[in-house]
């Protein structure tokens, strides 16, 4: 995985060299491509049709049985990466990394960031404009995110050491959703 990600270079990389790196999406709308890359094994699986229901016995097929990452990528209206966002379940701690395409690399544009995840539910722990960096944590936990902006890509980091499971997994992924979210939508990002 880490070989195709490398292959994939914001405001340059095109649809067709992501499907040729990739494949066919899983899912495929305009401007938004998404891979689910997960262990498989074989298994038989029924056949459902309208008509005989029954009659065709189950075939072989290959079905997922761990997700181990979830590959998004976004496009601009001339079809070149402006956004990868990379999930990963394989482990904890829970590692998720997110690039942006910003228009104007500015320490504005972190200042911005910073305030929206304050509004999102963290806590600004760092922000430092020499190195361009952000520190967010979630307030009364253990996990955080890490914001750089560098050149032309605003990269986050976020890390979530709880169990899958359990409820803090979830409340920080709520949080963590609803600020890349407001950070796509925002008007440093393109």
């Amino acid at each position: 995985m880490k070989e195709k990600l490398a292959n994939v270079r914001l405001g340059q990389t095109t649809m067709a060299e992501v499907e040729t790196t990739f494949g066919s999406a899983n899912l495929k709308e305009k401007r938004l491509w998404v891979y689910n890359l997960a262990d498989t094994s074989v298994d038989f699986a029924d056949v459902n049709t309208r008509m005989m229901s029954g009659l065709i016995p189950p075939m072989p097929s290959t079905v997922s049985t761990n997700t181990r990452a979830v590959v998004t990528l976004r496009f601009t209206d001339g079809g070149t990466v402006k956004g990868l966002e990379v999930s990963r379940y394989f482990s904890a701690p829970y590692t998720n990394d997110y690039w942006y395409l910003v228009k104007k690399s500015s320490t504005s544009d972190l200042a911005s960031v910073a305030l929206i995840g304050e509004s999102s539910g963290f806590k600004v722990v760092t922000l430092d404009f020499v190195s361009r960096t952000l520190n967010l944590e979630d307030t009364g936990s253990k996990a955080r995110l890490t914001v750089t902006l560098d050149d032309q890509t605003l990269h986050i980091a976020s890390t979530n050491p709880y169990d899958r499971l359990s409820n803090e997994y979830r409340i920080f992924s709520k949080r963590e959703n609803a600020f890349t979210e407001r950070v796509v939508t925002s008007e440093a990002v393109q």
